[in-house]
């Protein structure tokens, strides 16, 4: 699940307390949701929000482009638990 999408799952102001949860403001986890202006969490961030999200928000989803650089170990891990047919 993207970011965008558990924020819109959320009840009305549970958003601000997530986001408080994770130590920014609203209005950068709305921008950070959007990818206004090509905007990402860092790595950091994106544990948290992993984390926050009880794994429902995967780093994979947060960071697309370069997770597997970021985080080696979890793309070694994926690849492992991938059993050829």
């Amino acid at each position: 699940m993207n970011l965008r999408s558990y924020l819109d799952l959320l009840p009305h102001g549970d958003i601000r307390k997530f986001a408080q949860r994770l130590c920014i403001s609203s209005v950068y986890l709305q921008q950070l949701a959007a990818r206004l202006d090509g905007r990402r969490p860092s790595p950091g961030l994106c544990r948290r929000i992993e984390r926050e999200t009880d794994g429902a928000v995967t780093l994979a989803e947060l960071r697309p482009e370069d997770w597997m650089e970021i985080w080696p170990e979890i793309a070694e891990s994926q690849s492992a638990a991938i059993v050829p047919a």
